[in-house]
């Protein structure tokens, strides 16, 4: 089991790694130090499992805090295109109602004038039935009696018949007037209500889109502070996991090359399983005899003893059955006896198995244990 100990001093902070006996000495100011001379690969490909052990749960929590908050964000964008339709549609009302307030300001000074003419019209009305009961309305025996022959009989009549149409003709032009205002009048309630109706329509429909957004803004914030969080407690391992590996490489290069070349022999032979603290450990009920199974083993065993690793052989030949059971695939090298999946081999860097004739095909941590013999099929 990992410990992290740590301890600061005034000058530099050092944080103390024990992991299987072994100790790290970690210095802030030159990074991961070297690991004592006794340090064995081992030890330190232990000491890195342990580590990535502790990173796994916390990558997988990020990884499903990111599904949430990734699940949250396209919400949010959906609602975001909303909003901006809404806005573009508020655009386009706003150059309507800029039009219809022209109008309505329009139509209010012409009701103010037609409001004006009636006032007017009422009063010519109102002087002249002042007028007509002021004086006695002339009749046809008095205009008879009065005229001073025909003609001027005549005369008189027509100012009698002028007056009467008149006083008809400013009765129906008050009457016109009150119904041009009143007509006026209901066309600038109509305005006025068709402005209201679709300013408020679309304001309601942006305020209600915009709400959802801020909910799912608020429902997604602790997920992005936990993946803050979760995220602190990571860095810290997996700056530590860099150094182990780094160490790792370093010293599994230095015996490499201390074991007996920059090459590993042509031919190894097939594997022969044995005892002892080193080398390859094919799992029980493993098959590591089909196609090149056996030379890959044996690769795998002198490159366990060189570098003082203990390599744990979990997977060789599979069926195509198995192989898919197992997250595999119907046709993949495991199936044609070409590879092996090797536990204690992730921290091996590429250089160096090239040395002892394998390969690691496949990139990514899930992949780093996975080996085929160098210039084999992949």
């Amino acid at each position: 089991m990992l410990r992290l100990l740590r301890h600061r001093t005034v000058r530099s902070v050092t944080a103390v790694v024990v992991a299987s006996g072994l100790t790290i000495a970690v210095v802030a100011a030159g990074g991961v130090a070297g690991a004592s001379a006794s340090s064995s690969p081992g030890s330190l490909q232990s000491a890195l499992n342990s580590l990535k052990s502790k990173e796994a749960p916390l990558k997988g929590s990020v990884s499903g805090v990111n599904s949430r908050i990734a699940g949250f964000q396209g919400s949010i964008d959906d609602l975001q295109t909303r909003l901006n339709g809404i806005e573009a549609s508020l655009s386009v009302q706003q150059t309507l109602l800029n039009g219809l307030q022209a109008e309505l300001i329009n139509a209010r000074a012409l009701l103010s004038q037609e409001n004006i003419a009636l006032r007017q019209d009422r009063k010519v009305l109102a002087d002249e039935l002042v007028a007509q009961y002021e004086s006695d309305p002339p009749d046809m025996v008095t205009v008879v009696l009065e005229s001073d022959g025909f003609a001027d009989l005549l005369e008189r009549i027509d100012d009698i018949k002028r007056v009467q149409g008149q006083d008809t003709q400013t009765v129906a032009h008050v009457k016109t007037a009150q119904a041009s205002a009143a007509a006026e009048a209901a066309h600038v309630t109509a305005l006025e209500s068709r402005q209201q109706e679709v300013t408020g329509s679309i304001l309601a429909q942006r305020d209600q889109v915009d709400g959802l957004k801020i909910a799912l803004l608020r429902k997604q914030a602790p997920f992005l502070h936990r993946r803050d969080a979760l995220a602190a407690r990571l860095a810290p391992l997996e700056a530590q996991s860099r150094g182990l590996e780094r160490r790792l490489a370093a010293i599994q290069q230095a015996q490499a090359q201390a074991s007996g070349g920059a090459v590993a022999p042509a031919s190894v032979g097939s594997f022969v399983p044995h005892g002892g603290s080193w080398g390859f450990f094919p799992a029980p009920g493993t098959n590591y005899s089909v196609g090149v199974e056996p030379e890959l083993a044996a690769r795998l065993d002198v490159l366990g003893k060189a570098l003082h690793l203990y390599l744990v052989g979990i997977s060789g030949y599979r069926t195509p059955q198995h192989s898919i059971e197992v997250g595999g695939f119907a046709n993949d090298p495991h199936t044609r006896g070409d590879a092996s999946d090797t536990p204690g081999v992730e921290g091996v860097p590429e250089s160096t198995l090239e040395r002892f004739g394998l390969t690691r095909p496949f990139p990514g941590a899930h992949e780093a244990d996975h080996i085929q013999l160098l210039g084999g099929p992949s």
